[in-house]
């Protein structure tokens, strides 16, 4: 059984900073060169000194994600397939937004319907509770605030767009490198996610 969590709920997308991270790491800046000048000198100019702590850690952990081939492709797609790849890398490191992203976006693509409204994503969620002890003992804020939490990276993504009472639901369009790098590194599930399939 997957080990989830509910660490998201205090994350932000930051895809201007995940692009800085990758950016300095070409550089030739190491991971603690970059927590350093991140938390000291507040390169990443965040509002306080745990909120530069925490992104640092999430994109840290996020970037660990990929190898050299995702980041030397990172710079060469346009900048919804940029962000696509800061999604891929989330749905890598949270095994309960992978889930999301392949049972509630997948299956948006699949039936055609295009419209994401807040009971699918409230039944995904419940199913999630009755089969996984762990997430039923969180309380109905907790779940909210994930809920909440996923809804607005996949609009960030510019996967979802909101119209009020549901989100309008977008198809990825993958770059063929990108995807043809998922097929390599053997992504299946996620390259299924993106692409409905």
């Amino acid at each position: 059984m997957p080990q989830y969590s509910a660490t998201l709920i205090g994350y932000s997308f930051w895809f201007r900073e995940f692009s800085q991270y990758l950016a300095l790491l070409d550089q030739g800046v190491s991971p603690t060169e970059i927590r350093e000048v991140g938390v000291e000198d507040n390169y990443f100019q965040e509002p306080t000194t745990s909120r530069a702590v925490k992104m640092l850690q999430s994109i840290q952990r996020r970037v660990e994600t990929l190898d050299a081939d995702y980041r030397d492709l990172f710079p060469q797609l346009d900048l919804a397939n940029q962000k696509l790849l800061n999604l891929l890398t989330v749905m890598f490191s949270d095994p309960l937004f992978n889930d999301f992203m392949y049972d509630v976006y997948r299956s948006e693509l699949l039936l055609g319907d295009a419209k994401l409204h807040a009971y699918e994503v409230e039944a995904f969620f419940n199913q999630k509770q009755l089969e996984n002890p762990q997430i039923a003992h969180w309380t109905l804020q907790t779940v909210h605030r994930l809920a909440s939490a996923f809804q607005s990276f996949l609009r960030e993504a510019g996967l979802l767009e909101s119209h009020g009472d549901y989100d309008a639901v977008q198809r990825a369009l993958l770059d063929t490198r990108l995807m043809m790098l998922l097929r390599a590194k053997h992504a299946n599930r996620e390259l299924a996610s993106l692409l409905g399939r």
